[in-house]
């Protein structure tokens, strides 16, 4: 076998440094019962988009309802404080798929279309588990020879360029737009935006066809005939809406007369559908008008001022209530297969609300007009809290207490992890996430993972009247946070290092008013920046200013000379995260010796003076290492 070589850049100060290192020799899954997962990810939802998490504590007038998202709510648990990875689309996609936080993610910032290196994806540990996986709807990661300096796509956009497809990073089956700016449009035949069946370009069957509900009836058709061929294989199905992002479309006239403008029932014998043959348009409600079927609740709204709401307002509410709607219609799916009880479905968001420009002169949309930020500063872009605290619930009607919230942090990258406890795979080594399964089940201890945000991004904090008086019109640049216990440090337009941190309780400030930076009780400037410095690596493709700050050593402890080599029997189709587990065999030892099965070394580095050294390993299998996190 070739052997290879793996190098850390990494700028130290001397002193001790915590360092792991994991190798491993592949396995079959465990074959205890593994439940079927439907991960849903909303375009640019808000955590004020939600009846139940805001819209229905609002007075006034200038409110809209989103009932079953509030019986969905009902019937599951909602996550209180979980976090995307970074406030924009990208960067918050990426880390979400590959199970690492935007400290060590190959894609950062708005690097929007960037191939995904050939790493494990949540597709591709599923499907090692033995589930059928299908992503359908946005994808926005897939590369390409027109990506020139991971640069949005230009040019050819066929998917036969793209390195990192779908189906290139895990799943069995894709469906929709492999490009980044193409999902905006929400009408697939408007404006050239090209959607996909696998390597094929289906758009021109696609005439009237709204995207949401065509995303909403391709998933109800996949799951459908996958229960139907394999009722005994689980599932995972990766679906993201291209709404409410952008171009403010709604749906076609096609069911006005019904109350809801959407079509009756829901699952498998009503609700939107899937039509194989698609002369008429391939779903059921491809008819109509496009682009005028607004919600009966709004279209005639009339706001606090006594004024009809503008266009903006009426259009946005009717395409979260489109979402709505098509959760609904999945939740009948899973109930008519009879497979409810053994299906977890997480709702979430890729990151906050946003003011953005609508198409054909609607206008751009203003989170002001319905508070879609909810009760915290922040939209898109922002690391305040409405840009990076998620709407998120989860359903699991066997296991899952109805009704139930936690504030418990936890952020994107927990999910492969969380989905590797579920399937009985191990979680990769390389993966930065904790698995949250004891939160959801209420049984055993959950782990404290790590909430790490960075972005780098022009622009400014909305002035809204809403947010805190200093915030407003702050501008961006770089920005980062981390959490300490329940405490947030965020420093945005950092020059350098020894910025300072500003300091929120995240429970009992949600609206961050109160900096408690030198506060006693709260962690310490030098607690943040030695968190942050050691959360993260070096990226050449998204330098930082503090990308050569030193990163500070442990304290000074008494070791011994060697390593701690812990054994683990088995075949890993992975290098895996051993957490807690119980090794066969535990000893201290001077060199890197291999033995069969999986081994993990732990020690310390002493560095003899403060430089930037490289770090480097050779092996011919598979191999991780870190230093500190």
């Amino acid at each position: 076998m070739k052997n290879l070589t793996m190098t850390i850049r990494i700028p130290v100060v001397f002193g001790l440094f915590a360092a792991l290192l994991s190798l491993a020799a592949a396995a079959e899954p465990k074959k205890a019962a593994r439940p079927n997962v439907i991960f849903v990810l909303c375009d640019d939802l808000g955590p004020g988009d939600l009846g139940t998490l805001w819209q229905n504590g609002r007075k006034g007038k200038q409110k809209f309802t989103t009932p079953n998202m509030d019986q969905f709510a009902k019937e599951g648990m909602i996550l209180s404080r979980h976090y995307c990875p970074a406030p924009s689309c990208m960067a918050s996609r990426s880390s979400l798929m590959t199970g690492r936080h935007q400290g060590h993610c190959a894609r950062r910032n708005t690097q929007f279309d960037a191939e995904i290196p050939e790493v494990h994806t949540l597709g591709s540990v599923m499907s090692k588990a033995g589930y059928a996986t299908a992503a359908i709807g946005k994808w926005g990661m897939a590369g390409g020879p027109h990506q020139l300096s991971i640069k949005p796509v230009r040019g050819d956009r066929s998917p036969k360029t793209n390195p990192s497809h779908p189906t290139l990073r895990g799943f069995d089956y894709f469906y929709g737009y492999t490009a980044h700016r193409d999902a905006h449009y929400h009408y697939p035949k408007l404006g050239n935006r090209p959607l996909y069946d696998g390597f094929v370009d289906v758009t021109d069957r696609l005439a009237k066809c709204y995207s949401t509900d065509l995303l909403t009836a391709r998933a109800k058709k996949w799951i459908s005939d996958h229960h139907k061929a394999h009722p005994k294989k689980p599932f995972f199905t990766y679906l993201c809406y291209t709404a409410p992002h952008a171009g403010l479309r709604i749906p076609t006239t096609s069911h006005l007369t019904v109350k809801g403008n959407y079509p009756p029932g829901g699952g498998l014998n009503g609700g939107v559908h899937w039509l194989d043959d698609a002369t008429n348009g391939q779903i059921n409600t491809a008819k109509g008008a496009i682009d005028k079927g607004m919600h009966p609740e709004v279209a005639h709204a009339v706001g606090d001022d006594g004024q009809p709401w503008p266009d903006h307002a009426r259009r946005h509410a009717t395409m979260v209530r489109r979402i709505d709607d098509g959760l609904a219609d999945l939740i009948q799916l899973l109930k008519d297969l009879k497979i409810d009880d053994r299906t977890l479905v997480v709702l979430t968001s890729d990151n906050g609300t946003l003011r953005e420009g609508g198409l054909d002169n609607v206008g751009s949309y203003r989170p002001d007009y319905l508070d879609t930020f909810g009760r915290y500063d922040g939209t898109k872009l922002d690391l305040w809290e409405g840009g990076v605290r998620m709407p998120t619930i989860v359903r699991w009607p066997s296991v899952i207490k109805a009704g139930s919230k936690s504030a418990s942090a936890s952020q994107f990258h927990d999910w492969m992890a969380t989905f590797c406890d579920l399937s009985g795979v191990p979680v990769p080594a390389v993966s930065d996430g904790v698995s949250i399964v004891p939160t959801l089940t209420g049984k055993g201890e959950q782990a404290q993972g790590i909430v790490y945000t960075e972005l780098l991004v022009r622009g400014r904090t909305q002035n809204y009247m809403e947010f805190e008086t200093s915030r407003r019109g702050r501008p961006h640049g770089q920005m980062q946070s981390v959490l300490i216990g329940d405490y947030k440090g965020i420093r945005v337009d950092v020059k350098g290092h020894r910025d300072v941190f500003e300091v929120y309780h995240t429970l009992k400030d949600l609206k961050e008013t109160t900096d408690l930076a030198g506060k006693p009780g709260a962690p310490t400037q030098k607690q943040f920046q030695a968190a942050v410095l050691r959360s993260r690596r070096i990226d050449p493709l998204s330098k930082r200013p503090y990308d050569n700050a030193l990163i500070p050593a442990v304290m000074e402890i008494a070791t011994r000379n060697g390593l701690v080599r812990k054994e683990f029997p088995g075949l890993f189709d992975w290098v895996p995260q051993f957490g807690d587990g119980t090794p066969s065999g535990r000893k201290i030892v001077k060199g890197l010796t291999v033995t069969t099965g999986a081994q993990q070394f732990t020690g310390y580095l002493r560095v003899p003076t403060s430089g930037v050294y490289h770090f480097a390993l050779t092996t011919n299998g598979k191999a991780v290492a870190r230093l500190h996190d």
